[in-house]
Parts: structure tokens; C-alpha cells; sequence
């Protein structure tokens, strides 16, 4: 993917801090959080969320939330998730059929067979 060029054809101005975001987002194989995405940058946490309010903004971004606390990725298709609300697990599963509506992520919630046990 051509970072740069990705950026400008969302009306997003490159920075070595969005571009770094973007790879990190574009390499992720699950959602990921600030908390993390400050970990692997050297980026503070204000400036993280600063960047990730604008690419929500611009709908390259699908943010999810459980217990809080929110998760990113980058918006290439609707996505849909089951959190469990013990262990906190996050897992794709398949997107429910929702005709002639634009949904960007569901969040499904409730207890994973592991922790109902």
C-alpha cells in the first residue's frame, strides 16, 4: 500500500506519525488500542487519539468498544465482533445481514463458552 498516496486521496496531509499509524494498522491482524498503537510509536496518547479521531473522521478508521475502551482498525470492510464479558476476548464473526444500512462494525456481547463453563 502506498501510504502516502492513501492519505491524500482521503484529504489527510502525510506525517511520519499518520503514516506509521497507517502501517501498523494496515499489518494488524486484530484490532488494536491507543495503549498499544503508544507502544509501538513514539507518540504520546493525545496525539494517538488526536490522529485516530481524524481518520475516524474521514472513515478510513472502524473503532469498537468494550469495557471502555476502544479498538481500531482500519475500515476496509465491515466488521463484526463477539467480546466476552469475562474474559474480554474479542473474536471476528460473521457480519449479520443489515439491508440498506452502512455499518462500519457490530459489537455483539455476552459470555464465551470457555468462561460459561
Amino acid at each position: 500500500m502506498d501510504i502516502k498516496k492513501f492519505l491524500n486521496e482521503h484529504g489527510i496531509t502525510p506525517t511520519s506519525l499518520r503514516e506509521e499509524i497507517i502501517n501498523i494498522l494496515s499489518n494488524i491482524e486484530k484490532p488494536i488500542s491507543c495503549d498499544e498503537l503508544v507502544e509501538q510509536t513514539s507518540a504520546n496518547k493525545t496525539t494517538i487519539y488526536r490522529n485516530l479521531t481524524l481518520f475516524e473522521e474521514k472513515n478510513i478508521l472502524i473503532s469498537s468498544e468494550t469495557n471502555r475502551k476502544h479498538f481500531y482498525e482500519l475500515a476496509k470492510e465491515a466488521k463484526a465482533y463477539f467480546v466476552c464479558d469475562k474474559c474480554h476476548k474479542m473474536e471476528e464473526i460473521t457480519m449479520p445481514n443489515l439491508d440498506k444500512k452502512h455499518v462500519k462494525s457490530v459489537v455483539i456481547k455476552g459470555i464465551c463458552d470457555e468462561c460459561y463453563k
